[in-house]
């Protein structure tokens, strides 16, 4: 037997049977089994400073998923905000990995404490303690005490951010009045006058030098006439003997 012959016959079966083959298993590693033959690898792109919603767009299209991680306070940075991302970008992964981001929750806010009817120093107190700053303190007459906060601004229990200014409107204390003008009046007739507009008799000093038509007349009074006093104010006086 001629196995020369034999083999050149048998040839175009062999190449047929190993074409058969090697198409099988193209087959079967594209088709069946692609990811454990061909490698589905791409680099994670960069999302830092993206808002999240557009940083998983960008994952999505690249192939990977987007997990919310850790979610902290940054004074500059807006809510949502990517902080970080793992893997970090340009890392080389399967695709469907899972990236990581932080984000930002926005600027840490604080409640605005209520003040109201506290004396401006105890106000600023509590101010402080909550991290906020004293802005301006201006004053407007009133019955509460003087210095007692009337109104403040921002309003209580608003969330603000930290180091915000309140400004405080406090008591400058009950309206003043004019001193009536009592010199020449008699000491009872002067007492009268003075009470009658909410103030009251000082100190009394009898000048015996002072010459007057009838005796205990008003030669003089501190304040004068016309003074701007508070209320309940004391108007001192000098009367004749």
């Amino acid at each position: 037997m001629n196995w020369r012959a034999i083999s050149r016959r048998l040839l175009p079966y062999a190449l047929v049977a190993a074409g058969g083959f090697l198409l099988a298993y193209l087959f079967v590693a594209f088709f069946i089994f692609p990811p454990q033959i061909v490698p589905d690898d791409a680099k994670v792109p960069q999302v830092v400073g993206l808002l999240f919603d557009e940083a998983v767009t960008r994952l999505d299209a690249a192939g990977f998923k987007a997990k919310t991680g850790e979610e902290r306070f940054v004074e500059l940075a807006p809510k949502s905000t990517v902080l970080a991302q793992s893997p970090p970008p340009g890392a080389t992964e399967p695709r469907g990995t899972e990236v990581i981001l932080d984000v930002s929750a926005g600027q840490r806010q604080v409640q605005v404490p209520s003040i109201v009817g506290m004396a401006q120093s105890v106000a600023a107190d509590a101010i402080d303690k909550a991290g906020l700053e004293l802005g301006s303190v201006s004053e407007r007459e009133s019955q509460a005490a003087r210095g007692a906060v009337l109104e403040m601004t921002p309003a209580a229990g608003t969330s603000v951010a930290p180091s915000t200014r309140i400004d405080l409107v406090v008591s400058s204390g009950p309206p003043a009045v004019d001193a009536p003008d009592v010199v020449g009046q008699s000491y009872a007739a002067a007492r009268a006058m003075l009470e009658q507009v909410g103030l009251r008799v000082g100190d009394v000093i009898t000048d015996s030098l002072a010459t007057a038509p009838s005796p205990q007349t008003v030669i003089s009074q501190t304040p004068a006439a016309g003074s701007r006093v508070a209320p309940g104010s004391k108007v001192s006086l000098s009367i004749s003997p």
